[in-house]
Formats: C-alpha cells, structure tokens, sequence
C-alpha cells in the first residue's frame, strides 16, 4: 500500500531539505520510498510529455513563469502540478514524497487576481494525496536562507526580485497558507529549528505509514 505525503509551504520553507531527510530516514527504515515533484520535467526521460520545454532550463522558465499573464499562468503551473501529482499516483513504493503540491501556487495566484473558480477547479482536479505537512516559516527567515536566489515570481512577479517585495508577498501568501492548514486540517511543521522540524516531519509520516499498514491488514 502506497502512501503519498505532500510537502509544502512557502519559499525558502526547507522543502528540499526535509524531503532529502525524510527520503533517508524512511530507507533507514526498512521502507522503499521515493521523490516526485513538478521540476522532473526537466529530467531525461522523466516527463517525456515535457519534451516541448527542450531547449530551456528550470532557471529561465521560473523566469519566463513570472512573465506569463494570468490565468495562463495558473494553468500553467496547473499542468506542472497535476503531471507531479499523477506520476505520485501511479507510484508503488511505500512511501512517495511530492516535493510541493498546489497551495502555494494557488495562493499566490489568488492573490494575483486569478478568478478564484479556475485556481478552485484546477486544484480539485490534481490527484489527491494521504497527508498534506505545511512547512511553515517566517518570511524573514525564508529570505535569509534564500540569500540572492530569489526569483521574480517568488516576489510577486517583481523583475527586479526587490527583497521588499519578497518580504510582502511571501507574508500575504503565507497568510493564506496557515488558513487553509487550519481549514484542511494540514499538519504544521515549523521548519525555524531544523533538528526539531525534522523529527516532527518523521514521526507523523511513521505514525500515519503504520496505521495505513495496520488498515491494509486488517
């Protein structure tokens, strides 16, 4: 029985960082796990039906994602996220950990003034997973571990990738995020202190793997 648990949150959250983590911990384990997320477009012979993107890379396209005009830009990173959210699916190891899912896009194109019924009609249509962890941190913390890797889009389309403007819009989206957490009942981990973010991550993704196994047996 595959469980898919959905790693999110804001920029600069750790995502990378406690997805690397929980994928060792759970082989530790005993269990097989595997990565999916939404930049395996850019893999060789991951996305095949991304081919069309040969030519660029992950770096121009978070540029050229900026650039796009709304609503496009919804079904844009719509289509990037539903193809992640599939292939997590499709997936047959015990644990599948999708490295981002829908809530921070959609945030941040409601707030962008994308009308609400597509961002609602996009993401009810990507394929649904068994535990949802929000990442939450502060935008001054996400800022510094970012340093001058900020992308446009990260400061709400901002070309010039203002630090101000990072600052305002990762606290709107934020904002947003802790809403839908306390809505959807996500899991919160606070990601400030990485020791404790870590252990806390590990231990409600056992404790849900072994009660889905107990489920499955009974």
């Amino acid at each position: 029985m595959t469980m898919i648990v959905a790693l999110e949150g804001p920029d600069g959250a750790g995502k990378s960082t406690m997805v690397q983590d929980l994928m060792a911990w759970a082989r530790s384990e005993g269990f097989t796990a595997r990565v999916v997320g939404k930049w395996d477009i850019f893999r060789p012979g991951m996305v095949p039906q991304a081919r069309f993107l040969r030519g660029t890379d992950q770096q121009d396209l978070r540029v050229c994602i900026a650039e796009m005009p709304s609503p496009a830009r919804m079904l844009f990173l719509g289509w990037m996220n539903t193809t992640a959210a599939f292939r997590a699916g499709e997936a047959e190891e015990d644990l599948v950990i999708l490295d981002g899912y829908w809530a921070k896009h959609a945030a941040a194109e409601l707030l962008a003034g994308c009308p609400p019924q597509l961002v609602h009609a996009v993401t009810a249509a990507i394929t649904p997973v068994d535990l949802t962890v929000y990442l939450d941190v502060t935008p001054e913390e996400a800022l510094r571990r970012k340093g001058d890797d900020i992308a446009p889009y990260e400061c709400g389309r901002d070309p010039d990738c203002s630090p101000a403007r990072f600052l305002k819009h990762q606290a709107a989206v934020r904002a947003v995020l802790l809403d839908w957490a306390k809505t959807f009942g996500w899991t919160v981990v606070r990601t400030d202190q990485v020791t404790a973010a870590r252990r806390q991550l590990r231990e409600c993704v056992h404790a849900k793997l072994l009660a889905d196994r107990a489920r499955a047996a009974s």
